[in-house]
């Protein structure tokens, strides 16, 4: 996927555990990184077209992929190592997290280890939307090894074209049995000691507009729902989708993170 005109990937760091690229901004206007933590079964692909349009808006945006079966520890303990082993900048990253990324980037929320979190489809039901009863019932006696994604007619991939499902299907990775258990221990995430925003789409079978609302509305986070299934950053309108979530960073993370002071770092676009 191309990141687009201006935009610079370059990988940091690579570890055994996580791999971080960097995509630099168009014209910089924010003191704190956006960080992306993708899902089960995904890597840090799934955010590059969602990166250059924050890029674009003036965002510096750190991309950490922390799949592939040799990562068979926690994801939140990976995630978190790549974190803290950035950059020190003026400000705290804000967090945007999808999935499985979603629990951790609440989770880091409520610690106040970020500026701010934006999660997106939570899996707030763990696994029970993904796997059979019987799967789940495995991976609870299992220690080892790794499950393989849900097959291309599951509702997982509901909302994307059926090119784009084909080739999102094709391109995730069996998930670390360590990794899917963990996630059964972030369905509750607390409230967030910073600001926070939880995202549904209506057409996501797997975190529910109304489970998500609930869980705001219980934390006091916010909360906003989109059209579309559970994978937005890849869908076909992904800068209007960018657009809304750029506005929610600009209002209630915003305050103090501009580098300039002119007009146009009022605007939205």
């Amino acid at each position: 996927m191309d990141a687009g005109a201006g935009l610079v990937y370059g990988a940091l760091m690579p570890d055994a555990e996580a791999r971080v690229t960097v995509v630099e901004p168009e014209s910089e206007r924010y003191r704190a990184d956006l960080v992306f933590l993708h899902g089960l079964w995904a890597g840090s692909w799934v955010w590059r077209a969602a990166a250059a349009g924050f890029a674009h808006r003036g965002w510096r945006c750190v991309l950490i992929d922390a799949s592939g079966a040799a990562a068979s520890s926690s994801l939140a303990a990976a995630f978190e190592r790549a974190l803290r082993e950035l950059p020190e900048r003026d400000a705290k990253p804000v967090v945007v997290g999808h999935d499985a990324g979603a629990l951790i980037a609440l989770d880091l929320a409520a610690r106040g280890e970020v500026r701010g979190a934006v999660a997106i489809a939570p899996l707030l039901e763990g696994l029970r939307p993904l796997l059979t009863r019987g799967r789940r019932t495995m991976l609870r006696l299992r220690r080892w090894g790794a499950e393989p994604p849900p097959p291309r007619e599951h509702p997982y991939f509901a909302g994307l074209s059926e090119a784009a499902g084909a080739e999102l299907h094709a391109a995730l990775a069996p998930e670390p049995v360590a990794r899917l258990r963990e996630v059964e221990r972030l369905t509750e995430p607390a409230a967030p000691a910073v600001p926070a925003l939880l995202v549904a789409q209506q057409g996501d079978a797997v975190a529910t507009t109304l489970l998500v609302e609930i869980c705001a509305r219980g934390i006091e986070a916010d909360f906003q729902r989109g059209a579309g299934g559970h994978w937005p950053m890849l869908g076909e309108r992904v800068d209007d989708w960018v657009t809304v979530i750029h506005r929610w960073l600009i209002k209630r993370v915003g305050h103090g993170l501009l580098l300039l002071r002119g007009d146009e770092d009022l605007r939205d676009e």
